[in-house]
Formats: structure tokens, sequence, C-alpha cells
């Protein structure tokens, strides 16, 4: 994982709707067409290869990238240290990064953070966002993973996947790509799966829009078993 850390001379610019666009077109002008242009399933559905998420707050913009390939965390890295990290007009007073290795995975583990998978209203035809709760919810985000690992590894999945949702958080958050607005909630969900599946929605993500500023997940500890008794206690 790439970690971004960036300042702004001025205090919270009203850029936080085209952030996630800028840092977008940055990454893809610095590597090959191909990750522009993504990886696709049989059925037609494009997916990416790499993930992020964008957070501004104050004078910081702090920035987490993830890919399938590693090369293209490194290769973004010395990019931004070569040249610094341009955001369209936006101009940053100075850029930290730092590359982090991930530890072995085991078969089940369970990750948090923003996932979006919505239905169309068929009155409307508008995206209706679901909760991490519902079982369509999972059933979309399920299916979707699934697609995503045949795309970008030219077969299918085979071995056990089991994807659950066990924890949300009430209140929902907006993010903003452009013009438009995806609505998500915090959730945290156990993944039973082989190694690589593992390894590629921590690279990936999960849900849609992973290259908006969404889907970025990362694993959270469980409580050990003394201390979940001490709560009790």
């Amino acid at each position: 994982m790439l970690s971004i850390k960036a300042k702004t001379p001025t205090f919270n610019l009203p850029v936080k709707r085209v952030l996630p666009k800028l840092f977008q077109s940055f990454v893809y002008t610095n590597l090959d067409d191909k990750e522009h242009e993504g990886y696709k399933h049989p059925n037609g559905k494009v997916f990416k290869s790499m993930n992020f998420r964008i957070n501004y707050h104050y004078y910081d913009i702090l920035i987490d990238y993830v890919a399938l390939n590693k090369a293209h965390e490194k290769s973004i890295a010395q990019k931004i240290l070569f040249d610094g990290l341009k955001l369209g007009e936006i101009h940053t007073t100075s850029t930290e990064v730092a590359l982090h290795h991930r530890q072995a995975l085991n078969e089940t583990i369970q990750v948090g953070g923003f996932v979006a998978a919505a239905i169309k209203d068929g009155k409307s035809s508008k995206k209706i966002y679901l909760e991490p709760k519902t079982h369509k919810f999972q059933e979309i985000v399920r299916n979707h993973t699934l697609q995503k690992y045949e795309a970008l590894f030219g077969r299918p999945y085979e071995g056990e996947f089991v994807f659950n949702t066990v924890g949300q958080k009430p209140k929902q958050r907006i993010f903003y790509y452009e013009k438009g607005a995806m609505t998500s909630w915090f959730g945290v969900y156990e993944i039973k799966a082989s190694e690589q599946m593992l390894g590629m929605i921590l690279d990936t993500g999960l849900g849609a829009h992973a290259m908006q500023g969404l889907g970025f997940v990362k694993p959270i500890k469980r409580p050990r078993k003394r201390d979940s008794q001490k709560v009790g206690e």
C-alpha cells in the first residue's frame, strides 16, 4: 500500500468534490493505457486492478493507494518523489510518501471500509444505494468480487468464498465524483477465501466505484477472548 500526505497552502479549499477525479487522472496518466482501459469480464463488465481512498481536512490531503501489481505502487511513489503530486491546479507545499508491505493473510479475515452497491429504481432509473446489512447488498458485492477475479486473473474463482456483513455504522456518508454523488455506510465484513482472493480484495477494493474513491477496505483486528470477557464484566 502507498500512503500519501500532501499539504495545501490554504485552509480547507472547496475541492472535495473534484479530488477523486484529479487523483484518478494522475494515476492513469502515469501508468500504461491498459490500467485506464481496465479488464473486461466475459459478460462485458470492466474492472480496475487498483483502488484508493482520499480525504482532505484542514491543510492535509491524505491518500491511500493500492494496486494488484505492486510495481504500480512503486511507480506512483517514484513519480511523486521526483515530480511532486500534481492534482490539476491544486498546489501542494509538501508531500510525503510511504510504502507499506502487507502481512501474510489467514483464510478468514475481517475488513472495514466504505463499500458501495446499488440497484436501479424501476420508475426513475435512479440508483438506490443499499445498506451493508441487507441481503441484496451482500449478494451484489459477492457476485461483483467473483466477476472481478475472473476478469483480472483470466479464470473463474475456484474454492470457498464466504462474504458476510458483521457490522455497520448507522449513519451514511456521501461521496462525490465530479457532479455525481454516491452513498455508502461504513461496514465490517468477514471474508473466507483463498489467499489470492483476499489479496485481490485488499489490492482492488470491494463493490462499485473502486477508482472513484470508494471500496477501500483494511483488515480489522478482532478482539481477543480475554479482552472480550473484560468488556462484558
